[in-house]
């Protein structure tokens, strides 16, 4: 057995019998997710290699993988790696060290919620790097985890890394997915989903992925097991880091928001309501919580989150009461980008005008430059 996988079943094990979080007392207590399923030695080793190699990383194996010593695993590490060192720069960084200054009371939720997120487990790790559960939502579908070693042999290799070089474009150069190219960049020939995206920001993280489980997210918010991706609306993916002593779990779900789609299925907010109260992410959110027909989640955000992060695009200023809600602005709001113009909110304006607020060093959102830039912090009172 590897010292890597030795350490992944200690970590499994600490978390089978760790006392999972403070549930609603009407969900009768029952822990939602489904029991972590630790890769074998061999899956581990394939699993987390080809997760480096999309990450542009080294196998850290002492023999290498076949795929690096190719021209285009070369290219494509040259790229990646200048890509992570500007981001690092720019706004990585930045995040962190705002995050551990000014969100550290919510950081110690254990439950963070990302509806609206595509695969960007990046930023919100960035933010929240002490969540223990991450749920994470979008339409985009799953996708499945690729051997890069068996891509190499089929001479498919160059294809598939320059579709996810493709898909990873914005949100290196910018701060989000494009909705839009979504639709192409995680439903095509090559790349088939989003989960080789969340592998390269884990593994470029530092993590090691203990597992990947396809998952149902049942209508009571609970998850059961699925054999493959064909019946399944999830993806549960544990991970631990060394340094941190513990195995950590994100899921992303294909899911309507929506009102109409949550009444198909409600399993996203009453997952949220049985990890809750905890704290939810929004970016880049398309302005979607400002309809009418995204309410229920809207409302779900108000009631099962301790504390909201957001950029414009999320749940607007005037639904946070001040009665419920402290509310702390950071940065510039100069309104959305022309493609949003008309969500454009005079009361936060004048919220910012109001009052001193302390400024963003790095940014969020569409408006990805700091100096436009613009995030408020909710605390439930």
């Amino acid at each position: 057995m590897s010292p890597i996988h030795r350490w992944s079943l200690l970590l499994s094990l600490l978390a089978l019998l760790a006392v999972p979080p403070l549930l609603h007392a009407d969900d009768d207590k029952v822990f939602p997710l489904v029991a972590p399923a630790p890769f074998s030695d061999e899956e581990s080793d394939r699993v987390n290699a080809s997760a480096r190699g999309l990450a542009g990383l080294s196998a850290s194996s002492d023999r290498g993988e076949a795929w690096e010593s190719t021209d285009d695993w070369h290219s494509y590490r040259d790229w990646i790696d200048g890509r992570w060192n500007y981001l690092g720069r720019v706004r990585l960084n930045a995040m962190r060290a705002w995050s551990a200054s000014e969100v550290g009371d919510l950081r110690s939720k254990p439950a963070v919620f990302y509806p609206f997120s595509g695969p960007d487990f990046l930023y919100v790790d960035a933010l929240f790097p002490d969540s223990k559960y991450l749920l994470m939502a979008g339409l985009e579908p799953i996708g499945s985890m690729p051997d890069l070693g068996q891509l190499e042999k089929d001479d498919q290799l160059g294809a598939y890394l320059k579709q996810v070089k493709t898909s990873l474009y914005t949100i290196l150069a910018a701060s989000f997915f494009k909705t839009k190219d979504m639709k192409t960049d995680f439903n095509n020939g090559s790349v088939d989903g989003l989960i080789p995206a969340i592998v390269v920001f884990l593994a470029r993280e530092g993590y090691t992925i203990d597992g990947i489980q396809y998952v149902e997210l049942e209508r009571d918010g609970t998850l059961s097991a699925r054999s493959g991706k064909g019946d399944a609306n999830g993806v549960q993916i544990t991970y631990f880091r060394s340094d941190r002593g513990d195995v950590r779990t994100v899921c992303y779900f294909q899911c309507d928001l929506g009102n109409d789609g949550l009444r198909g299925n409600p399993g996203y907010t009453r997952l949220m309501h049985r990890l809750g109260p905890g704290v939810t992410y929004l970016k880049a959110a398309s302005y979607l919580l400002y309809e009418d027909y995204f309410s229920s989640i809207r409302n779900a955000i108000l009631e099962d989150s301790a504390g909201v992060v957001e950029d414009d695009s999320g749940v607007p200023l005037k639904y946070f009461n001040p009665a419920q809600w402290d509310v702390t602005p950071y940065g510039n709001y100069t309104g959305p980008i022309p493609l949003f113009k008309e969500h454009f909110q005079p009361d936060l304006a004048a919220y910012y005008s109001g009052r001193g607020h302390a400024a963003l060093p790095f940014g969020s959102g569409y408006k990805f430059v700091a100096s436009g830039s613009s995030l408020l912090v909710a605390r439930k009172k």
